[in-house]
């Protein structure tokens, strides 16, 4: 079987299954296609049409929907280097057991996003 055919199987056992289905994929879709005009549509369904799990799920979209839309337009800009500076800082205080003092504890840190930050100019 393929994964097309699994899929079809499942959503044909229970209908709340199937309509979940269909409005994340939908969601998806509209997020893809970063389109203000889908997410309004599917956010405009009223929530008791939908399953039970799903209802919690709209009502967080709702909430956040300003920022959604923002995100279709800025969605390029991304905190990805500064968390991954923040984790790299956080791995050597994990391991940092074996410094004596604080300076020999700083200098990994100040060394390292300087490789991050050259790493992402690379990216772009």
């Amino acid at each position: 079987m393929t994964d097309v055919e699994v899929i079809q199987r499942l959503l044909a056992f229970n209908d709340d299954l199937k309509q979940a289905y269909r409005y994340y994929q939908d969601l998806i879709l509209a997020i893809n296609h970063r389109s203000k005009d889908e997410l309004n549509h599917l956010l405009a369904i009223k929530w008791t049409q939908l399953p039970q799990s799903l209802q919690k799920v709209q009502r967080t979209l709702r909430r956040h929907r300003k920022e959604i839309i923002t995100s279709f337009k800025y969605g390029d800009y991304t905190n990805g280097p500064v968390e991954g500076t923040n984790n790299k800082i956080k791995v050597i205080k994990r391991t940092a057991y074996g410094f004596r003092n604080f300076f020999n504890f700083r200098a990994p840190i100040l060394l390292a996003p300087p490789k991050l930050m050259l790493c992402h100019q690379l990216e772009e």
